[in-house]
C-alpha cells in the first residue's frame, strides 16, 4: 500500500483535472508548457498544504483510528461524486435538480462553460488564469487529500505522483482529438472517481 495510495489519490485528483483539460482542449483553449508546468506545481503545493494538514489531525488520533476515519470519509466523499453524476444525469434529462446541493466553486462550472474563466476571450489561458484554476482545483480536492493523509498515505509521494499526473492528464485533455471521447469522459468522470473513492475508502477502513 506504500506506492498503491499514494497512486490511487493522484489518479483521483488528475481525474479532476483531466475533465477541465478535456472540456478546453474541445473549445481549444490552450495551456502552454511553462503554464501546464505552473498549474502542476500549484495543484502539488495544495495536495501537500491539504495533506499536511490531515497530518496534523492524524498526530491526534490512534493509527487504527486514523484509518478508520480516513477510510470512512474517502468513501463518504466518493458518495458524494455519484449523486453528482446522478444530479447531472437527471439534469440532461430535463428534470429538476434544485433539490440537489450544488456549492458556488466547483470545477464543473469551469469544464460545463470553460471560457468563464478566460477573462480575454483569447484561446490561450494567461498565468492569473492558471492561478484561478489551480484554486478551483485545489478547493475541489481539498477533502480527498485530506482523507488520504489521515489514513497515513505518504504526503512525499503523493505529492510526486500528483505533479506527474497533473501534467499527463493537461496534456491527454489538450491532445485528445476526439471530442466523443472527451465528452464520454467528462460524463463519467464523477462515477470513476466516486467508485474508485469508495473502494479505496473500503480498504483503508478494513485492511
Amino acid at each position: 500500500m506504500i506506492f498503491l495510495s499514494p497512486l490511487l489519490l493522484s489518479i483521483s485528483l488528475s481525474l479532476i483535472t483531466l475533465t477541465i483539460s478535456s472540456s478546453y482542449g474541445i473549445k481549444k483553449i490552450y495551456l502552454s508548457n511553462s503554464r501546464t508546468i505552473l498549474l502542476a506545481i500549484l495543484t502539488s503545493i495544495g495536495t501537500f498544504i491539504s495533506m499536511y494538514i490531515g497530518k496534523l489531525i492524524l498526530y491526534l488520533l490512534k493509527p487504527e483510528l486514523g484509518n478508520i476515519f480516513g477510510g470512512i470519509l474517502l468513501s463518504f466523499i466518493g458518495i458524494y461524486f455519484i449523486v453528482e453524476y446522478i444530479r447531472l444525469e437527471e439534469k440532461r434529462s430535463g428534470y429538476d435538480t434544485s433539490y440537489y446541493f450544488e456549492g458556488s466553486l466547483k470545477y464543473k462550472n469551469i469544464s460545463e462553460n470553460p471560457r468563464t474563466i478566460i477573462s480575454d476571450k483569447s484561446n490561450h489561458i494567461l498565468i492569473k488564469e492558471c492561478f484561478n484554476i489551480s484554486i478551483v482545483l485545489m478547493l475541489n480536492t481539498f477533502f480527498i487529500c485530506f482523507a488520504a493523509s489521515i489514513t497515513g498515505v505518504s504526503i512525499s509521494l503523493s505529492v510526486l505522483f500528483n505533479f506527474i499526473l497533473t501534467l499527463v492528464s493537461v496534456y491527454l485533455g489538450y491532445f485528445n482529438s476526439n471530442i466523443y471521447i472527451s465528452k464520454w469522459f467528462n460524463r463519467y468522470s464523477n462515477l470513476i472517481s466516486g467508485v474508485i473513492l469508495i473502494i479505496w475508502g473500503i480498504v483503508e477502513t478494513f485492511v
